[in-house]
C-alpha cells in the first residue's frame, strides 16, 4: 500500500522520520555524531542541549539542507529533500517584515509550493489557507499586515503556512525564543492539539521545563546523544551534567526554566 503526499508516494507503513547513526562533519570535526531515533506519525520530539550541541545541524539534515557524512535519514521511507510535506521553520525566517503583505498572503505561500509555481491559486487553495488559519487561531487576523503581528502570532502564521502546504512533518528551530510565557504555552498547546491529526513535530529548544511538560519524547544532545526517551528518563542529574557541564544551573525566567552551564561546543554556523 502507498499514499500520496503532495506529489510524492509514501509507504504508509514507514515511520514519519527515521534516523540511523547520523553523523555530520564540519571542517573535519563532528557537528553531530551517531544520532539515531524513530518517530511515528503524530509523535512529538523535543531536541535539547547547550548552544553548539548540534540541534540546528540535526534539523537542517532532516530538512535535506545538510548532507550527512555518515548514516541515513528517511522521511516516510524516502531520503530528505524529496518532500513537500515536510516544513522547516528556522530560527530566523527569511521574511521582509516591512513588505506590504497580510497574514493570509503569507499562508497562501504554502499553497504555492503545493500547487507549483506555474499554476494559479484556486478556490480550493484559498479554502486550505483559511482552514489552516482557523487551526492556529488566526482567522480573525487574516487581513492584518504582517508587521503588526506579535512574536507569538508570527510563529502561528508560519505554522499555518506549513499546514496549508499540507505538511506531515514540522521542524521548528527554537520557535519559543523571544516569546513571553503565555505565548510559549499557547504555541506548545497548539502543536499538541495537532498531533492527533497526524502531524509529526521535531522542535529544538532550550526550555527544559516546557520540554518536559509538552513533549512525550526528548533527545538530549551534546554533539552525540546523551539520552533519548521520556522526559523523566532523560532529565536526570547525571545526564544534564554530562550535557551542560558541572557548572549547570537551572534558572527560572519569564521564558521558562533555562539551563545554563559550561560552554561545550563550537558555535553552530
Amino acid at each position: 500500500m502507498s499514499e500520496r503526499c503532495v506529489g510524492v508516494v509514501h509507504d504508509p507503513r514507514a515511520p514519519a522520520v527515521e534516523v540511523h547513526r547520523l553523523t555530520v562533519l564540519r571542517n573535519g570535526r563532528p557537528a553531530l555524531e551517531d544520532v539515531s531515533f524513530r518517530l511515528e506519525r503524530g509523535e512529538r520530539l523535543a531536541v535539547v542541549g547547550p548552544n553548539g550541541a548540534g540541534k540546528t545541524t540535526l534539523l537542517s539534515a532532516l530538512a535535506g539542507l545538510v548532507r550527512p557524512s555518515a548514516g541515513t535519514i528517511r522521511v516516510f521511507g524516502l531520503p530528505p529533500g524529496r518532500h513537500r510535506c515536510l516544513a522547516y521553520l528556522p530560527q530566523r525566517p527569511a521574511v521582509e517584515w516591512n513588505f506590504p503583505a497580510t497574514v493570509l498572503d503569507v499562508v497562501l505561500m504554502g499553497r504555492v509550493g503545493a500547487a507549483g509555481l506555474l499554476r494559479r491559486l484556486t478556490r480550493q487553495d484559498r479554502t486550505k489557507a483559511w482552514q489552516a488559519l482557523e487551526q492556529v487561531g488566526l482567522s480573525s487576523l487574516a487581513h492584518r499586515p504582517i508587521q503588526e503581528l506579535s512574536g507569538g502570532e508570527q510563529q502561528r502564521m508560519f505554522i499555518a503556512r506549513a499546514l496549508a502546504q499540507e505538511t506531515a512533518v514540522l521542524l521548528l528551530d527554537e520557535p519559543l525564543t523571544g516569546l513571553d510565557a503565555q505565548a510559549q504555552e499557547g504555541l506548545l498547546s497548539l502543536l499538541g492539539g495537532l498531533s492527533p491529526r497526524g502531524l509529526t513535530v521535531v522542535m529544538a529548544m532550550h526550555e527544559l521545563d516546557l520540554a518536559a511538560r509538552y513533549f512525550p519524547k526528548v533527545l538530549l544532545l551534546r554533539t552525540r546523544p546523551i539520552a533519548l526517551g521520556a522526559p523523566l528518563e532523560v532529565f536526570t542529574p547525571q545526564a544534564l551534567r554530562e550535557a551542560y557541564g558541572t557548572a549547570l544551573h537551572l534558572l527560572p525566567s519569564g521564558e521558562g526554566t533555562l539551563a545554563l552551564g559550561e560552554a561545550c561546543c563550537p558555535k553552530e554556523p
